[in-house]
């Protein structure tokens, strides 16, 4: 067999296992405590595909641009599969979500030097293949700096379904409430830990259901925009107290029902 051929074969395999692996991240929890135990677990099975990868993406450009588009273009293929746009497009928030948590941060760990240039090809395959559906480049150290940083998942997700930018009012609102009230008491910092071990899975969870947009009205209704009033009219004690009744009925609702 010449070179060329067992360059395609090894190419072929690699790819398959790469979607493979894609496809086993999908149901691993995302929060504070999981990430770190997940991730080491993620490198030390992976550690002999990783270390193939990166001397395949050392070999031909062909070979390089292949391995980078083959996760983006398996999630366009089941994507496509799904008529409904509205259960669509839920879909691909749990492959969006998958991507930016765990594989392209996995790709980060290829041993070598091109770990960052094959990682962001990926993510630049992923947005040229689904526009639509367009991810960020993201690292192990920067979700990990993001889960210090008590990441907005559920006010980002409500606003996010009203087509509010992540510099919108509320959002900065609600996040500077948080910094310089919530996290300034241990009742407050308690809470704020609570919500964001949880966040990401009633997220996710709530993504996948037909009626998500209007579970996401609800939050707004009930618990966010009172919020947003209650901090606008100083009446911060309140709002904690309303914050703190959100977490309590999201973790039951969605986490133990």
């Amino acid at each position: 067999m010449s070179s060329v051929m067992n360059s395609e074969v090894n190419c072929i395999e690699l790819t398959s296992r790469l979607v493979d692996l894609y496809n086993q991240t999908m149901d691993m929890k995302f929060n504070r405590e999981h990430f770190d135990k997940n991730f080491e677990k993620l490198i030390e099975k992976e550690s002999d595909l990783l270390r193939k990868v990166g001397e395949a993406c050392n070999g031909s450009d062909e070979v390089f641009r292949k391995i980078c588009e083959c996760v983006p273009l398996y999630v366009s293929g089941q994507l496509s599969k799904i008529s409904s746009k509205r259960k669509r497009d839920m879909t691909a928030l749990d492959y969006k979500m998958n991507m930016v948590s765990y594989f392209v941060p996995l790709m980060g760990e290829i041993p070598g030097d091109n770990a960052k240039e094959i990682s962001e090809c990926m993510v630049k395959s992923w947005n040229e293949v689904m526009p639509e559906h367009k991810i960020g480049y993201t690292d192990a150290e920067s979700i990990r700096s993001g889960f210090k940083r008590s990441l907005c998942y559920i006010t980002t997700a409500v606003c996010q379904s009203q087509n509010k930018p992540d510099d919108c009012y509320e959002l900065t609102l609600l996040r500077g409430y948080r910094d310089h009230y919530m996290l300034q008491t241990e009742d407050g910092i308690a809470t704020v830990e609570q919500y964001y071990n949880i966040a990401p899975t009633i997220v996710k969870r709530i993504g996948r259901r037909d009626d998500a947009s209007e579970i996401y009205g609800s939050i707004w209704k009930d618990y966010l925009q009172p919020c947003i009033t209650m901090i606008e009219n100083d009446e911060l004690e309140a709002c904690r107290v309303c914050y703190t009744d959100m977490v309590h009925s999201l973790e039951k609702k969605y986490l133990y029902s």
